[in-house]
């Protein structure tokens, strides 16, 4: 049987972590290549000159290893959030990630609030993508919306 996770049950300052994941070089430069192709993506040589001195993860990957890693923690068996969707993110790259790179992702719940729509809940989630010497890869605070705990059968339903 597959629990909920509700607005009511988000306990702000609660942290959430998955399981690390290394940075697999093909996979990488497969998606660079194909979605992101700036030459300090895709280059060995060119990467070497650039700032970051070899080659470097596009942000769209980045943001992918975001969305698979946190699908362990949203969406485990037994348990699944009912997120309804994000309104508005606030995104920063602030070291880049490298190929050999192992990175896991910290959700930290940042806050909650009631909704003007009885059968929601807004929230502000903090994602972190956080490197093997513990160095934040990706920062993106999250506005979004979850259900709120449906009424029991002895409670008159929430109106939409």
């Amino acid at each position: 049987m597959e629990v909920p996770v509700y607005f009511e049950d988000l306990v702000v300052g609660a942290s959430f972590l998955s399981d690390e994941v290394a940075i697999d070089r093909d996979e990488m430069l497969a998606y660079n290549r194909r979605n992101d192709p700036w030459p300090f993506h895709v280059d060995e040589a060119s990467a070497a000159q650039n700032p970051y001195g070899s080659l470097i993860a596009s942000g769209g990957y980045t943001i992918t290893l975001m969305y698979r890693l946190g699908h362990q923690i949203y969406n485990v068996p037994g348990r699944r959030w009912a997120v309804l969707g994000a309104s508005e993110w606030h995104l920063k790259f602030p070291a880049p990630v490298r190929s050999g790179d192992l990175v896991r992702l910290r959700i930290t719940i940042k806050g909650k609030r009631e909704s003007s729509r009885p059968r929601r809940g807004h929230f502000d989630l903090l994602y972190e993508l956080v490197n093997q010497a513990g160095k934040v890869v990706l920062s993106v605070v999250v506005a979004g919306l979850i259900e709120r705990r449906p009424p029991s059968p002895d409670q008159a339903p929430l109106p939409r």
